[in-house]
């Protein structure tokens, strides 16, 4: 079995943005005097986190010239351009590492789930994959929608499927939920109850519902932020929030608070692998979705989730 493919190397946007950052910090003393200073914080985790602010605000210290107070405002001095959040990027403007790797067909979506700015990839919008496992997370959210709408309490037998189908992507249990939700009757519903129109390649299979990595992604926002209204709802959180170690991406340690995760891999015979990533936290949601050839293994995909997510959110 061969290795996967050698990872080509190209300077992101993302990472030039870093970059330009931590330039920001050295060159500022020259630029403004002791007015502005690299003492504070300029590596952050790298999830979604406002840049520290300058300790006084109007960015004088009181003791020099005026300047920027906080990394965006030093972002644009520097760079004509304020670009210290991924969403202030067009779509297919931000560039990752792994994007253009031989082999390998990526696309990926970060969206504000408040407000519903959305960035990623160029064909983050158009271009469509299995939804694999991803899909689960809505047939347990389906399945509570509709006891609170029939005005019944979920079975203990349906609410043991929906704690299995999300915390062990167990496929059986899925299946259950999604028969018994009337089957692509529930992925239609996609439509009127989040906005999300999707398609399937082949009808009557949950697994082949066709998905954009925007739609992942509002998808898995609209179960996080809907689940709350339907009793049982509290439960399908805790669920998202601690699927088993074999379904996880890897994405979740630099994510803060509690975050819905609901990730797909699938092994297509030689048509090769889907492995999509896809977490909602705090107010955004980002979605990664890849195929590959099969020799790479599952693994693979995790680390492009990875790679994807650390080069997205290292502006954030």
């Amino acid at each position: 079995m061969s290795g996967p493919a050698p990872r080509r190397r190209r300077f992101s946007r993302a990472r030039v943005v870093t970059a330009v950052a931590v330039a920001v910090a050295v060159a500022v003393p020259a630029l403004w005097g002791a007015g502005v200073t690299s003492a504070g914080p300029v590596a952050r985790p790298a999830h979604h986190q406002s840049a520290p602010a300058d300790p006084d605000e109007d960015g004088d210290d009181g003791g020099g010239a005026p300047g920027p107070g906080t990394l965006r405002e030093l972002l644009a001095a520097m760079t004509g351009s304020a670009v210290a959040d991924p969403l202030d990027l067009a779509p297919g403007s931000l560039l990752v590492d792994r994007e253009g790797e031989d082999g390998l067909t990526l696309s990926w979506a970060l969206l504000d789930t408040d407000d519903g700015r959305w960035t990623g990839s160029a064909d983050a919008a158009t271009g469509r994959s299995e939804a694999e496992s991803t899909i689960k997370a809505w047939l347990a959210a389906d399945t509570l929608r509709a006891a609170a709408q029939a005005g019944r309490p979920v079975p203990d037998t349906l609410r043991a499927d929906i704690s299995a189908a999300v915390r062990a992507s167990d496929d059986d249990a899925a299946e259950r939920l999604y028969r018994a939700l009337g089957g692509d009757a529930s992925t239609a519903r996609l439509e009127p109850e989040c906005g999300v129109e999707v398609s399937t390649s082949r009808p009557g299979w949950w697994s082949y519902t066709r998905v954009t990595a925007l739609d992942a992604a509002r998808i898995l926002a609209c179960v996080r932020d809907r689940a709350p209204e339907w009793p049982g709802g509290d439960a399908l959180l805790a669920d998202l929030d601690a699927v088993t170690p074999d379904g996880r991406s890897g994405v979740r340690p630099a994510l803060p608070g509690v975050v819905a995760e609901k990730n797909g891999w699938t092994l297509h015979g030689a048509d090769g692998w889907n492995v999509h990533c896809v977490l909602a936290w705090e107010d955004r949601a980002l979605a990664v979705l890849t195929t590959y050839p099969a020799e790479r293994g599952v693994e693979y995909g995790w680390t492009v989730c990875r790679d994807v997510a650390g080069d997205v959110l290292s502006v954030s």
